[in-house]
Parts: C-alpha cells; structure tokens; sequence
C-alpha cells in the first residue's frame, strides 16, 4: 500500500458517492445490533452495487470484531464482507486471519464458515505466509463440513505453492476429499498432495497414488494434467509408490491431446529410471509415440524406453537420432541408444 496509512484511509473511504466511512466505522463500533448490521448492509451495498470494495477496507479490523461477537445472528453478512474485503486487499486482512481460522475451527457447521474458508483462500493467493499456521485448523474444519468445502482445500493448495510441508497435517483430510469427490475436490488436492510428496515434509499414505491414476484419462483436461502432475511428483521422490499404477497410464499414453500424452510419458520414465518393470505394461503404448506427430511427445517416448532399458525398442530409437526433423527427439533417441548399448555390456 503507498503512503501513510491514514492517507489510503481517506482516499479509499472518500471516493464513493454515499459512503461516509467515519459513520459506518462508528455503526460497527456502536453496540446496538441494529446499527452494526446497518454498517455491515452499507458495506455491503458498496461492494456489490457500486463494486467499490477499495472504499470498504478500513473497516476489515471492526468487522473482524464482530465476527468474534458469539451472539449476533449476522456472521454470515460479516464474513461475506471480510471475504470480498480479502481478495481486494488480501495484505490488508492477514492481520486478522488468526482470529478468521479460530472463528472458523469454532463455528465449523455454520454457515458463515463457507465464506470464513473463502476469505482465508484470498489471503492465501497472495500471502499464503498468513496462512501457513492454521492448516491443521482448516483440515479440521474441512473434516467437519459435509463435502469438503473447495475454498478450504483451494486454501491448503494455495499454502502448499511455498510451504507444502505446511500441509502435511491435512494430508488424510485432502485424500478423503479426493475419494470422495474427484471431480469436484481434485484439483486443489492433487496439486496439495503432489507438491507435499516432492517436499521434504512427511507422507502418513500414499493411498491417494492410487486415486490419482483413476483420474489420468479424465474428460477435463486440467483435471487429467493435475493428476499426472501429482504422479510425477511423487515419482521424483518415491518412484516405487507410482510403479503399481503405471498400468493405469497407458490410457494417458493414447489420449487424443498431445500434452496428456507426453506427460504420461515423462512420468513412466521417472519410474522406469528406478524401476524398469514399470515399462513392461506400457511397451506397446510408447512403441506407438516414438512415431507421434508431436515432438515432445516422441522426445518423451524415448526417455521412458530408455530408462526402461527396453532392447527391442533399438532399432527404432538409432533412427530416431539421426533421421528426426525435431532436435530435441535426436537427442533423446540418441541418450536412450547409449543406455541401451551400456546396458548390454554391463
């Protein structure tokens, strides 16, 4: 934020037709419950009819004072508010996130929670530092809730981008959540789940891997990519976790986009690098990518057969290095030649 605080106050609080900040801020500060919700309506009606919530961040500290107020009937409108106020100003109410997560943890089944969660999401998109402490809080939280609410888990993603060991409290929460509803829930927790495997912090299961490579030929692309992502995460640092399921790939590996394809590739090959049995079911599947139209996915092709240490796949990768248009298929085909040829002399 530019300037002395009290100067963003008075531009924020001074633009917009009809809103007195120094009234509202006095209404929520009032203890009447009917002159607070009049305050909050206010706010309220600046955000959503005249999309000014700039004007309304001042009032982030008294809102969160009333939300910490156990017996007003009108959390919902309050968190609603705070949660608007977060992704305009998300700096702005990080400061207020202990006392968020801690109405959160307390009030798990009300309704205002939904906002509580998406607020707390907010502020993790821009300073998932502010967050980082309360996983364990909103994995209890999601526990809680009937269907994993998705601003709790798009919150743990978010955390894990820069701490994912932050997140290894709610591991099981976010594997639950994932077999409970891949469509809905995957996204955020295989992105979560990967980036914690690739982490230094602990796994208590891997029993997601499994539910990962169910989703590897999904309909929606970004799902399928996040599920490969996740594989491949977790095949960086525990290869022998992915190698049971790289059966499952070979869906992936004929898929009609050319990214799923090359992904799947790459992935096998992490394995295969460690564990060359994980080639054996895929064979075929990537005999028929080493003639892909795309280059990457034929550059891929050839790591996984390589790694795999795959003898009858020889042949077809010398001419790869030497006849390919694409450079980086030459010198993929090329590589996998020479660990063929180190292999059989070894």
């Amino acid at each position: 934020m530019d300037g002395d605080r009290g100067e963003a106050v008075e531009r924020r609080g001074g633009e917009v037709a009809g809103f007195d900040l120094p009234s509202v801020l006095a209404q929520l500060d009032g203890t009447a419950p009917t002159d607070q919700l009049e305050g909050v309506r206010r706010i309220r009606t600046v955000i959503d009819e005249q999309e000014r919530p700039a004007a309304c961040v001042p009032t982030v500290p008294k809102l969160r004072s009333l939300l910490e107020q156990p017996d007003l009937d009108f959390h919902d409108e309050v968190a609603a508010c705070l949660a608007d106020l977060a992704a305009e100003a998300p700096d702005d109410v990080a400061p207020s996130v202990d006392a968020i997560a801690n109405v959160a943890t307390e009030r798990a089944e009300r309704p205002a929670t939904r906002e509580l969660l998406r607020c707390l999401a907010a502020v993790a998109a821009e300073r998932p530092d502010a967050v980082a402490d309360h996983t364990a809080a909103i994995a209890d939280v999601l526990d809680r809730r009937r269907g994993y609410d998705r601003w709790g888990l798009r919150t743990l993603a978010r955390v894990s981008r820069v701490q994912p060991d932050a997140i290894e409290s709610a591991a099981s929460v976010l594997t639950d959540a994932l077999a409970a509803n891949p469509t809905d829930n995957g996204g955020p927790a295989l992105r979560a789940l990967g980036r914690l495997a690739r982490s230094d912090g602990g796994m208590p299961s891997l029993e997601f891997v499994e539910h990962a490579a169910e989703l590897v030929a999904h309909d929606d692309s970004e799902l399928r990519y996040d599920a490969l992502g996740c594989l491949g995460d977790v095949a960086d640092r525990d290869p022998a976790a992915v190698e049971p399921v790289c059966s499952d790939l070979e869906r992936a590996l004929s898929s009609d986009d050319a990214d799923t394809r090359a992904i799947a590739a790459i992935t096998i090959a992490r394995v295969a690098a460690t564990h060359r049995t994980a080639v054996e079911p895929v064979r075929e599947a990537l005999f028929e990518l080493l003639g892909d139209e795309h280059a990457h996915v034929r550059a891929n092709a050839c790591v996984a057969l390589g790694n795999g240490q795959v003898d009858a796949a020889a042949a077809r990768l010398a001419d790869l290095s030497s006849t390919d248009p694409a450079p980086n298929v030459r010198d993929r085909a090329g590589r996998a030649v020479e660990q063929l040829s180190y292999s059989s002399r070894s």
